[in-house]
């Protein structure tokens, strides 16, 4: 392999891995905390930033607790729709909000709570469920699209207990980096192509623009997950499944903008992705 690469792919890496040791050294000497919040648009790397920033944690003599808000979700039978006829997955209307509040308040106060499960086969909460007691020690990581919105408690939360994370994905230029990689996630494992893709963005944009972003205002730190080199790994699956986008396609003219961008980023093998990287959620 190019140690030059390899060099800069180690600093790339090295600036997220430092910037989650700071929170977690912030969170482990100031025992008032109870409560992270990770919020962020669809990959931008909750999954694994919460993993990650967990195990800090644990490592740094903290019991870490996490939870999904996912696990939220409305029953099938519960669901409300779009004006288009589809299925609301997206928006903070899609959540229980009124179970998350009762989650929140009972965390906040030290209570035993219990947690939902929710079976994304059957699209039903499970029967079971899971208990957080939050101790002297104990601190919860909740994550989910909506995780910093003030709507989820019954009252505006105590800073002193409250630590907000808002992750953002940006690579400087006119190329969604997240579009990116979820194409190529969704086009490796969920059998979904470019316009699959592009049919779900505008209403993950516009619900992302109304409901997400606001709320950035309310973290305590953002971070910017974008690696320079995941352009290296992830273009020439982008560029193919965005090269079948056909000229009478709506969304033609923007496939081949990607393309020109994408296109003189020389490629590297997913061999070069050190081990436990953000970016084996993408690929």
């Amino acid at each position: 392999m190019n140690q030059s690469i390899i060099e800069q792919i180690r600093k790339d890496e090295e600036s997220y891995e430092t910037a989650l040791q700071s929170i977690a050294d912030k969170i482990c000497n100031n025992r008032d905390y109870k409560i992270i919040l990770i919020a962020g648009g669809s990959c931008a790397g909750k999954t694994t930033t919460t993993r990650k920033l967990s195990q800090l944690i644990r490592d740094g003599g903290r019991n870490c607790h996490m939870v999904s808000l996912d696990d939220y979700y409305r029953n099938m039978d519960e669901s409300v729709y779009l004006p288009d006829g589809t299925r609301d997955i997206e928006s903070i209307n899609s959540l229980r909000v009124d179970l998350i509040k009762k989650s929140m308040t009972s965390l906040l106060a030290g209570k035993e709570t219990p947690i939902p499960m929710f079976d994304f086969k059957t699209a039903f909460r499970t029967d079971g469920y899971r208990t957080i007691t939050l101790g002297e020690k104990d601190v919860v990581i909740i994550e989910g699209l909506h995780a910093l919105n003030l709507s989820l408690f019954e009252t505006e939360p105590d800073k002193k207990q409250v630590f907000g994370i808002y992750l953002f994905a940006d690579a400087g230029d006119d190329v969604d980096c997240r579009f990116v990689r979820r194409l190529v996630r969704d086009s490796r494992h969920r059998n979904s192509d470019a316009e699959d893709l592009f049919a779900l963005w505008k209403n993950i944009k516009a619900n992302e623009v109304e409901s997400i972003e606001p709320f950035e205002k309310y973290a305590d730190i953002a971070i910017n997950t974008f690696f320079p080199y995941e352009r290296s790994i992830l273009n020439d699956d982008a560029i193919f499944q965005l090269g079948k986008v056909m000229p009478d396609s709506p969304n033609y003219k923007i496939a081949r903008r990607f393309i020109e961008v994408l296109k003189p980023v020389p490629q590297l093998t997913d061999d070069y992705i050190p081990e436990n990287s953000l970016m084996y959620e993408f690929i």
